[in-house]
């Protein structure tokens, strides 16, 4: 017998997908309609020896149909998700229900912009507002409210915006949090194009956001219950801002290969769960400088963030949830599946810390760089908590609830080391085109106490090698392997994975990730997949196999727990 929840889903995919085919096929007017569809499901095996437990239905799967029509100036939109029976990793963030959750109507021209419903926007680098969406990480804050965009003149854009965070599947009825902003950047080369016929490069801008939040203990109470009203002994409800607001000022100047970007962000006190109630203002500070010239590239970053956590409700901790604002992460990011788990997740509320990569290509047709030249990478990246002095206060109460909190000296680093990254890659191309391999080295110090809440510190050297080989114009072969050595956490691992492709529709592969270096035998365990995927015009479906270990999801220094896991997966995704 077929389970409820299988038919559910497969009633539910049958018919978002006839949507897509039914609207493809119309055009209204002098209007047009546009939009994609998406299914990703699992049969899900349990495994005690992975830790992939049984689940109360085997089959799940999430799936959204997006509906877009434009019409000269004017646009809208809805998206309708069904996740009734999510992933087990969506489930375990609450991310579960189904409906319109994201709607809206625009209209703009060369003066003005005005969009109603729901929306997406951000404020400079996202310090002060980043309302996104990242369906891999199951994050959507879109705003539900009115935003509206000008410009009066060419090289002055206006912004402004109001709205209330999406909260998952919650309904906003009843609630009476809000967000509003507005946001202001002036293109000095737009103003003067003598400047920009010169090579420079002159912008500079400034925003504001409040997030208004009425106090509730009553309801801080019940979502956890396990406080006891002490906690809250030092911060009475007359004490708590309803409104919070946060501005910055940012500023990109550049000069033919040069350029240099930069933010500064402040935030009144935003006594909160995170920040255990503390009333000590926050900032962040955002600096990055590039340098390219033919074969030779150079980019440094800088990042300090203290008591920068910006959520529209106080009483919020689960990551990614009703958060407001964004604290970029600088270190470079890898698609290095070894060191996938241990990818660094930025902290808002206490990091220091700086990038720097270098990249060179030797020469075409040298000795070394051969016919087309080989290109070497050299990456370094450090990052700490922020240097803290408690004040007096805080130490006579025994508790940083209620007081100022600390005191710290901006650019002092911190005492714990959370994340180093020393890289290097190199890339090459034979003479005959057809082989290309790239060899890269990492030695990393992750510390999994801070970052993922587990005692100690990851300190390990990966090896990564990528050997690509076209065996035709349209047929071709990639073979990757990792070895990531390591004496802490779980230990080390290999990797290898080979992947053949038939252009430009056909790609099957198969991998393994072996934690050979487990310090529990029982848990030496393979972690296979075998995956295959078809691609035609705009559809593309896959189909995999295989296990998942337990760890986390980065995208961007935005991170989630993924749950072990063991089954046969299926994605659909295809646009009209």
């Amino acid at each position: 017998m077929i389970s409820t929840s299988i038919k559910r889903i497969l009633i539910a995919s049958t018919l978002l997908l006839g949507s897509v085919w039914a609207f493809g096929q119309h055009q209204i007017g002098n209007g047009r309609i546009s939009g994609d569809f998406g299914f990703n499901g699992m049969y899900y095996i349990p495994d005690s020896i992975i830790g992939a437990e049984p689940v109360d239905s085997k089959v799940r799967g999430n799936a959204f149909l997006n509906i877009l029509y434009t019409n000269g100036g004017f646009s809208a939109g809805a998206r309708y998700e069904f996740y009734q029976f999510p992933l087990i990793d969506f489930e375990k963030i609450g991310y579960k229900g189904q409906g319109i959750k994201y709607f809206f109507a625009d209209y703009k021209n060369s003066f003005i912009q005005v969009t109603a419903g729901n929306y997406y926007e951000q404020f400079g680098n996202g310090l002060t507002l980043r309302a996104y969406e990242d369906r891999q990480l199951g994050i959507d804050n879109s705003l539900l409210g009115a935003r509206i965009k000008l410009t009066p003149y060419k090289g002055i854009y206006i912004k402004g915006v109001w709205g209330m965070e999406r909260y998952n599947f919650d309904s906003y009825l009843g609630r009476k949090d809000f967000v509003s902003g507005a946001d202001l950047e002036i293109s000095l080369g737009e103003l003067v194009p003598v400047i920009q016929e010169k090579g420079f490069i002159a912008r500079v801008g400034a925003n504001f956001v409040s997030k208004h939040q009425p106090v509730d203990y009553p309801y801080y109470f019940d979502l956890y219950p396990g406080t006891d009203s002490a906690t809250l002994a030092y911060i009475p409800e007359d004490k708590i801002p309803v409104n919070v607001g946060t501005w910055a000022v940012r500023g990109t100047f550049g000069y033919e290969g040069f350029r240099l970007d930069g933010e500064y962000a402040r935030k009144i006190n935003d006594p909160n769960i995170t920040n255990h109630f503390i009333y000590k203002p926050g900032e962040a500070l955002f600096l990055s400088a590039t340098y390219a010239m033919k074969g030779f590239g150079i980019a440094a970053s800088f990042i300090r963030a203290d008591n920068m956590e910006f959520r529209s409700d106080r009483y919020e901790y689960s990551n990614s949830l009703l958060m407001v604002n964004c604290i970029p992460a600088i270190n470079r990011q890898y698609s290095y599946q070894l060191i996938g788990d241990y990818s660094y997740a930025s902290q808002p509320n206490s990091q220091i810390g700086a990038q720097l990569q270098v990249n060179y290509q030797i020469p075409k047709k040298s000795a070394l760089g051969g016919k087309y030249g080989t290109d070497i990478t050299f990456n370094y990246s450090r990052f700490h908590d922020i240097d803290k002095q408690l004040v007096p206060e805080a130490v006579e109460n025994g508790t940083l609830t209620g007081t100022m909190g600390y005191t710290s000296q901006f650019f002092k680093f911190g005492p714990n080391l959370l994340y180093q990254d020393i890289g290097l890659e190199i890339s090459h191309r034979f003479n005959n085109k057809k082989w290309k391999w790239i060899l890269a080295y990492n030695y990393i110090t992750y510390n999994l106490e801070i970052l993922q809440g587990h005692a100690g510190v990851m300190r390990g050297h990966l090896v990564a090698s990528d050997l690509s080989y076209k065996i035709t114009p349209k047929h071709a072969l990639r073979l990757e392997a990792q070895h990531l050595y390591t004496k802490d956490d779980i230990g080390s691992s290999i990797y290898a994975m080979l992947e053949y492709s038939f252009s430009p529709s056909w790609f099957v592969s198969i991998g393994d990730d072996w934690n050979y270096g487990n310090p529990d035998p029982v848990h030496k365990t393979h972690y296979y997949n075998i995956s295959c995927a078809y691609i035609w015009n705009t559809t593309r479906i896959a189909l995999n196999f295989g296990k998942t270990k337990e760890g986390i999801l980065c995208v961007g220094g935005v991170c989630r727990a993924v749950p072990a896991s063991y089954g046969v997966g299926l994605s659909v995704t295809t646009s009209f």
